[in-house]
């Protein structure tokens, strides 16, 4: 069944959707869970959560995406698990690469705070939009889909000090565009 049609479904209010989802996107959704939480048990909860957040979210939403919209939710429900558990016990955090970025914004704030400033993110997002493709999908893998170094540098052919250094680049003149623009 393809997004369209499964979209239909959360718009009729069919509980089929959530089962043709569930069965198209877990893999996917599932990859993104673990790369913040790193343990089965909370991806599988994580997961559960997503599939009723899309059920409560379409409609009035109408995603022209159905996978880039399940996949920002199992992020964004995945780094809200994983603050949830680390504020339990302070254990691995992949807010590493977020506290990266944070150096890029120098307001005080967390990243996920300035994150949902609109104007920020206009800003971050025509930022992203003028660097080169290589740099632009370095950056979304390493700050959105929280892709690790290694990982980083084997999937573009780079050694990793290439790659610390391209994200060292973009996040010095990240921070000196936002500043430029004054969005911090």
């Amino acid at each position: 069944m393809n997004d369209k049609e499964i979209i239909a479904l959360y718009m009729s209010r069919d509980e089929k959707a959530i089962e043709y989802t569930r069965d198209k996107y877990s893999a996917y959704c599932f990859s993104i869970a673990d790369k913040v939480l790193d343990n089965a048990e909370d991806n599988e909860e994580c997961l559960n959560d997503v599939w009723l957040a899309v059920w409560n979210s379409i409609p009035p939403n109408n995603p022209a995406s159905l996978s880039s919209y399940i996949g920002k939710i199992t992020r964004n429900l995945s780094v809200k698990r994983l603050r949830a558990i680390n504020r339990l016990k302070r254990g691995k955090s992949v807010t590493v690469c977020l506290d990266e970025l944070s150096e890029a914004l120098p307001s005080g704030e967390s990243v996920e705070e300035s994150f949902e400033k609109s104007e920020l993110k206009e800003s971050l997002e025509g930022f992203i939009r003028g660097q080169s493709k290589i740099n632009r999908n370095i950056f979304i893998c390493r700050y959105y889909y929280l892709d690790s170094i290694d990982e980083i540098a084997v999937r573009f052919g780079m050694t990793e000090n290439q790659v610390k250094l391209r994200l060292f680049r973009m996040r010095k003149k990240l921070k000196d565009f936002l500043e430029k623009e004054g969005a911090v």
